[in-house]
Order: C-alpha cells, then structure tokens, then sequence
C-alpha cells in the first residue's frame, strides 16, 4: 500500500525477489553451460513454489550441482533421470525449530569460496512467501561471516550424518547413516 523504493543491494518480495533468484539460478546455468564451475547451495524450511522449482530443474540440466537443505515440504524431486540428476535434497530435524534462510551462488569459484555469493533470506520458496508477503534478501559482504556462513552452517548441515535424511526421487526420506569409521 505504499510506493515501492528501489534498494541496491537489497531484494525485496512482492517486488522482484523471485525474479533476482531465478536471475541467479540461471547465471549459474550458464557457467555450466559454458563448462565452468556451477554450483547452488540453499537453506530454507519449504520449497513449494512452482516456478523457484523448475528454474532449479533447468540448473540441474545444465550442469549445475544443486545441494539442498530443506527442513519441512519439498515439493522439487531429486535424482531424478533427466530432470534432476544434479539436486541432492537434504532435511535435518533436531530439537530445535530453526528458520535460517541461506542461498549460496558458486559465481564460477564453486562452493564453499571467497568469490561465491551468499545471501541470508527471510523467505522460504513459497508462492505466498514471494508473492503476497514482505521479505527480504540480503547479501553478506563480511568476509568473515560469508566464510562461517558458508563452512560452519552450509557444509557442516549438508554433511551432517547424525539426524539427517535424504530425499529421493519417488518422494520417500532415507535416513542418513553416519560414514563408517567416522564419528557422526
């Protein structure tokens, strides 16, 4: 109800958030295609909205490794031939309920890197999220807090092996094992 303000490095929903992610997602495409480095590392509590989802798919085809941490409903199916043959989905649940939001872009350096782009969200990937209410996107430029971000909560959540289940292309959770040799 009130005029929109443009921000610089800030996105905003309802007023082009979706439209800056599917604009990094496709960048990363495109260094896949041309046979750079891509990759695409997300924390969120639910992936439902439909065009967020097939804008993954089209990374996937194109060569773009997609890691996922997605605590509640997913409604993207990973694994699968043709569609989805570089999204791994992952889902903790613990103890405590958490809401943290993270989007990481490789930007042609891979994933974890200085060079990558990382970004907190108030969103999740749903069309009520991106489309009727306020939230936000913002960059880390802290490199300090880009590397914990990127160590300490992304790699160590996507390689969690004590309370993670893995989701696999027919829509069934398979409980992770922890690695044998290795504590979890």
């Amino acid at each position: 109800r009130s005029r929109f303000v443009h921000f610089e490095k800030i996105s905003m929903a309802p007023f082009g958030l979706r439209e800056r992610l599917i604009s990094l997602i496709r960048s990363e495409g495109e260094r896949a295609r041309q046979g750079e480095t891509a990759e695409i590392m997300l924390k969120m509590n639910a992936l439902e909205d439909r065009q967020m989802i097939e804008a993954l798919y089209e990374a996937s085809q194109a060569g773009v490794k997609v890691r996922l941490n997605v605590r509640g409903i997913c409604c993207l199916r990973p694994g699968v031939p043709g569609l989805s043959d570089n999204i791994e989905v992952r889902s903790i649940v613990g103890r405590c309920l958490e809401h943290s939001r993270i989007v990481c872009f490789g930007a042609g350096a891979g994933l974890p890197s200085d060079e990558a782009k990382v970004f907190i969200a108030s969103a999740d990937w749903m069309q009520r999220n991106l489309v009727r209410r306020v939230e936000t996107l913002t960059p880390i430029k802290n490199p300090t807090v880009h590397n914990q971000v990127l160590d300490q909560i992304m790699l160590a959540n996507l390689n969690d092996r004590a309370q993670s289940w893995t989701l696999r292309p027919d829509g069934r959770y398979v409980r992770n094992a922890p690695t044998k040799g290795r504590q979890p």
